[in-house]
């Protein structure tokens, strides 16, 4: 039974896609072999890297013999540079302690000024104090300004009172129209002028409403706070200058002590001395700091030995592993000779995951070649419309082992695209009519016949295109 193009197609297709996972997974394994040979290489690094803090544990250590002659000049820069930073640092660390004894030194001094300035602040603050308890007059004078003072604040209270009371009553006074009335006309008062019947009627509702009476609680109201308040500021007056006077003689008492001027230099001294004190604890700091860098010049810690170690390594690693190893086997230790040793069987390892590496990657190409060749047949195959629905091949044609002489290069492309080019054909019931018509009996007068009339068809074309193209004939003229 024929096989339909889009079938074909597809099994080109899947074919190309099961190629191309063998070319996925021989570059997986290739990724892993080449990550182990990183490892291993690492693990060789870290072995030189012993090997040669073995033979150079100092900076000064004799490695010359141990038969490692060419470090001689590398070790001799190395220790030049050491030997430099070492005097660099021994200046600035003379010029730190230089200043960090003067800085303590100010310290000190100014601590002690600052210590006497505050002790003679104390007794003289103790003096002045036992001068003021006994003096009478500033005795009594600061009971006076006490008493006053707590007088003060007591009348203060008893006013924010009165103005609470009298915001709070006052407001029926003003609104009653006969007392406003008899307020206002200033009666039973010697400015009040009315007479006859008004004066009658005025005394008439003075009686009604108890004028005189009303007339002093709202006279009590309005004036009691302002009588207050000036008496409040006599007050404040007085016991100002009661205090004012308690001042002045405190003052006169502490200026004849030299109190303030004593106090004055405590205030002055004691940022000066925490000043000094900041400085000579960054000039501690710093000492310290530099003494350490100088202790580090020989620790295996300092750029120095790192730079030699580095520059020994790279030795090792360039020398050949034979005269390694014969030079680890004059030493009487057995470390040089265990690390050679681990370092050969890492050289081993990495040789055969190299050629691992190696087959990976052909298989991976190889994969790729073959995916290659069959995606072109693939588009090829597409171009040339192998994959309408009305082509179909033959199914005797054996796709998938042409496809694997394909991938393989036992076949080109060409040769296999021209095999299925003559293979496929159109599935049509009108081109099957015209194939049986010309290979029956009278397929050769069929033939014959069409060539006739194409050529006859030919000949009087042509004939049209010369009488349309005629020039005439005094066309020179």
């Amino acid at each position: 039974m024929p096989v339909p193009g889009t079938e074909i197609l597809r099994r080109i297709a899947d074919f190309a896609a099961s190629i191309n996972g063998s070319e996925k997974e021989a570059r997986a394994r290739a990724m892993d072999v080449s990550n182990e040979i990183e490892k291993l290489l690492v693990d060789q690094s870290d072995a030189f890297r012993e090997l040669a803090q073995h033979y150079l544990p100092r900076l000064d250590d004799d490695v010359e013999s141990d038969g490692w002659t060419e470090m001689r000049a590398v070790l001799r820069d190395v220790m030049l540079r050491r030997d430099d930073a070492r005097r660099l640092l021994q200046t600035r660390l003379q010029t730190a302690s230089t200043q960090q004894s003067s800085s303590e030194m100010q310290w000190k001094q100014l601590s002690e000024q600052f210590s006497a300035a505050t002790q003679k602040a104390d007794e003289l603050t103790t003096q002045l104090t036992e001068k003021l308890t006994t003096d009478p007059d500033l005795q009594r004078l600061s009971r006076e300004a006490a008493e006053g003072q707590a007088r003060l604040e007591q009348a203060t209270a008893n006013l924010s009172d009165v103005e609470t009371e009298a915001k709070n009553k006052l407001p029926p006074y003003e609104n009653s129209r006969l007392f406003k009335y008899l307020w206002d006309s200033e009666f039973d008062t010697e400015r009040y002028q009315r007479r006859g019947m008004s004066r009658r009627i005025d005394r008439w509702l003075s009686r009604l409403i108890d004028y005189p009476a009303v007339a002093a609680s709202y006279r009590f109201l309005t004036s009691a706070p302002r009588m207050m308040k000036q008496v409040i500021a006599e007050q404040q007056k007085t016991v100002k200058a009661r205090v004012e006077d308690v001042q002045s003689r405190q003052t006169a008492a502490a200026d004849a002590l030299g109190l303030p001027a004593v106090q004055a230099s405590v205030s002055r001294l004691n940022p000066e001395v925490d000043r000094a004190f900041a400085a000579m604890d960054s000039a501690q700091k710093l000492c310290t700091s530099l003494q350490h860098e100088q202790a580090q010049l020989d620790s295996p810690d300092s750029i120095f030995y790192r730079d030699a170690l580095r520059a020994f390594q790279a030795l090792l690693q360039k020398t050949e592993r034979s005269i390694v190893a014969a030079r680890a086997a004059n030493t009487p230790e057995l470390q040089d000779d265990q690390v050679v040793a681990r370092l050969r069987h890492i050289d081993e390892v990495v040789s055969q995951k190299k050629s691992q590496l190696d087959q990976h990657y052909a298989a991976a190409e190889a994969a790729e070649k073959r995916t290659e060749r069959v995606h072109d047949l693939l588009s090829r195959c597409r171009r040339a419309q192998f994959g309408d629905p009305q082509r179909i091949f033959e199914e005797s044609y054996d796709l998938k082992t042409r496809l694997q002489d394909l991938a393989d290069g036992v076949v080109s492309g060409e040769t296999m695209y021209q095999e299925m080019y003559r293979i496929q054909k159109i599935d049509s019931p009108i081109a099957d009519q015209a194939s049986a018509a010309i290979n029956g009996p009278m397929g050769q007068i069929l033939i014959n016949t069409m060539t006739q009339a194409a050529g006859a068809a030919l000949g009087v074309y042509a004939a049209r295109a010369g009488q349309q193209h005629r020039l005439p004939r005094n066309w020179q003229q």
